[in-house]
């Protein structure tokens, strides 16, 4: 799978979209700080990115979002989520 590039936050703090489909939150020379699911917790994402950095603003979350987004669609596309995320909700309806 290519390596998708992290949607940052800011200078310190940033996040990954990993195969199993769950969001990795990191923080410049501490590693990850949080994780989620993003599938299915998609609503919370705002009140998880600014749990751990309160000055993001909106257009920062809509930005990380749209990004994350379009990340996710493309790992749906390419059959590369291997636990959960879209490709499991679209095969499930072919079975």
């Amino acid at each position: 799978m290519k390596q998708f590039e992290p949607a940052r936050i800011n200078n310190q703090y940033y996040l990954t979209l990993k195969e199993t489909g769950n969001v990795e939150l990191h923080k410049e020379g501490t590693g990850v700080v949080g994780s989620m699911s993003y599938y299915y917790t998609r609503n919370d994402l705002p009140l998880f990115i600014c749990r751990h950095d309160p000055s993001a603003n909106l257009r920062t979350i809509h930005d990380v979002m749209v990004k994350l987004d379009t990340q996710m669609a493309e790992m749906a596309a390419c059959g590369c989520l291997m636990v959960g995320g879209q490709n499991v909700a679209i095969q499930g309806g072919k079975i």
